[in-house]
């Protein structure tokens, strides 16, 4: 089986942190969500040795003709920065749920 990838989207988000009511904060600078992004990799890596990783992509630094229109669509100021992409569905937006997506992850894997 493949690894499971856990793809952290970075990129220019208008206004500020989520605005569903859960209290996620501000927007996240890229400097934060690098960290982060180490961090989930690391809890990745303890619990499923091998068989999950974390990226971490900086959208300002791809051209905008090689990023896929669907994620050009999410990406686009609907959502606010980061976008947590699970085996290739997108699934967070605003902040980096660590525990939820280590339970996905778990279930994919299962």
């Amino acid at each position: 089986m493949a690894k499971v990838k856990v793809e952290i989207y970075d990129y220019q988000s208008s206004g500020g942190g989520c605005s569903c009511g859960c209290g996620c904060g501000p927007v996240m600078t890229p400097a934060a969500i690098k960290k982060q992004v180490g961090e989930l990799q690391r809890q990745l890596e303890e619990k499923f040795a091998g068989q999950a990783e974390a990226v971490y992509i900086d959208l300002r630094t791809v051209p905008r003709e090689q990023i896929p229109s669907e994620l050009r669509a999410l990406t686009n100021g609907a959502y606010p920065a980061p976008l947590v992409v699970v085996d290739g569905t997108p699934r967070y937006a605003g902040d980096i749920p660590f525990e939820e997506i280590i339970k996905e992850v778990g279930n994919i894997l299962a």
